[in-house]
């Protein structure tokens, strides 16, 4: 496996896309503190509560980090070349997945560190108790949405896995997140008698976060780490399951 993934980790390396994009979004990060972007100074606080409430955008760059892994290796023939050369389906599978999975999480621990960074250099009022909690409160917050941005990592490789078309399977995604991300936000459980949507409205893999776009005396509230494990973990292991399935017994050509 470590040599499958040391293969796999070359190709993206070779990937400019991912690279140039991520550079993008760190420049867009930075204009958040540029002093005109804000109608009054901002402090820590204020740039630590942005970060918790611009976390929901990670679930929209999964699929980017999924595709780039997979590569539309069904459009350019490629994968046929891994099976005859032995590598077992599973390898493939799950190689492919925890490289994305790695990666996601290394760019979600630099882009915190850069946040935090300018944070520090621009808007650290406050006293240096104020600093801490609020870097503390980011990095719980990253914590704790990382689960469940692997599982949308995870239903991202699904749909590709069992959707030919790259490009077919990446709109889909997208018109799910576009759909269900919101209604899961703002649709608790407890507001209707309907089984199907309490449960939509617990297990979505946003469901966990909704906390944030709820608070309370105008705080975020941050969810219980068990919690975003359970649905995260939850996510992972259906759509794994049914995108190896699929992919077991799909004929490459």
């Amino acid at each position: 496996m470590l040599n499958y993934l040391s293969a796999e980790w070359y190709k993206l390396r070779r990937t400019k896309g991912i690279f140039i994009a991520f550079g993008v979004l760190l420049a867009l990060i930075a204009t958040m503190f540029i002093p005109s972007a804000w109608y009054e100074e901002p402090t820590f606080g204020v740039y630590a509560i942005a970060y918790l409430v611009s976390l929901i955008l990670g679930f929209f760059l999964a699929p980017v980090f999924a595709s780039r892994v997979f590569d539309d290796q069904y459009g350019r023939g490629t994968l046929k070349n891994e099976i005859v050369f032995g590598i077992p389906r599973r390898r493939i599978y799950l190689g492919k997945l925890l490289l994305g999975g790695a990666a996601g999480t290394a760019s979600a621990l630099i882009v915190l560190s850069f946040y935090l960074l300018l944070g520090l250099l621009t808007g650290g009022g406050g006293g240096q108790e104020n600093v801490l909690a609020c870097a503390e409160l980011c990095l719980r917050g990253t914590l704790i949405v990382l689960p469940l941005w692997l599982a949308s990592l995870s239903l991202s490789f699904c749909l590709l896995t069992l959707i030919r078309s790259g490009a077919g399977a990446i709109a889909l995604n997208y018109i799910l997140l576009f759909f269900t991300v919101p209604l899961a936000l703002m649709a608790p459980g407890t507001h209707t008698d309907s089984h199907l949507w309490n449960f939509f409205s617990y297990w979505h893999f946003v469901s966990p976060f909704r906390g944030i776009y709820e608070p309370v005396n105008g705080e975020p509230v941050l969810p219980a780490l068990g919690w975003s494990l359970a649905v995260g973990v939850g996510w992972i292991v259906v759509t794994t399951a049914v995108g190896l399935a699929a992919f077991n017994q799909r004929e490459i050509k």
